[in-house]
């Protein structure tokens, strides 16, 4: 008999403005009820697809078309694991940002770990949050508390 296989989400998004939206609808259909505090998923994700955006994009080609963002969900145990990969340049510094520069900061804040890997070329953000019963307070502050304390 087969063993189960674990709950996941997998999808493939263009390398645009709207992707961050995508990518946070695709993940809280696996993340509700599984975390406790669903808007810090949905924050994180935001960020690191928001990143691969503005990386993805920059010095790319216009004719080329979008770049392209793979973003992965799945429960591992007792975590939810989600990595945002794209093909871009990598994270360098950026004189021209249009952010704040705190996107990073503030998914390692609401994240319970954060992995980078630029080793294959692009970037890989891994982040795992605890999946834990409704009702259980989280370790870390929920995402509401941080953006409202900014």
């Amino acid at each position: 008999m087969p063993a189960p296989s674990s709950p996941s989400v997998n999808v493939l998004l263009a390398a645009v403005p709207e992707a961050p939206w995508g990518a946070r609808r695709a993940v809280r259909a696996l993340a509700r009820d599984r975390v406790t505090d669903l808007g810090a998923v949905e924050l994180a994700v935001s960020e690191a697809v928001n990143n691969a955006v503005l990386h993805v994009c920059r010095d790319r080609d216009a004719a080329a078309g979008p770049g392209r963002i793979q973003v992965t969900a799945v429960i591992r145990g007792h975590e939810l694991h989600i990595t945002v990969a794209d093909e871009g340049i990598g994270m360098r510094p950026r004189l021209d940002s249009p952010g704040a520069g705190l996107g990073l900061a503030l998914m390692g804040t609401l994240a319970d770990r954060m992995d980078i890997d630029q080793s294959r070329g692009g970037t890989r953000v891994t982040l795992a949050f605890r999946v834990t019963p409704r009702g259980r307070a989280p370790d870390h502050p929920h995402a509401s508390d941080i953006v409202a304390s900014r």
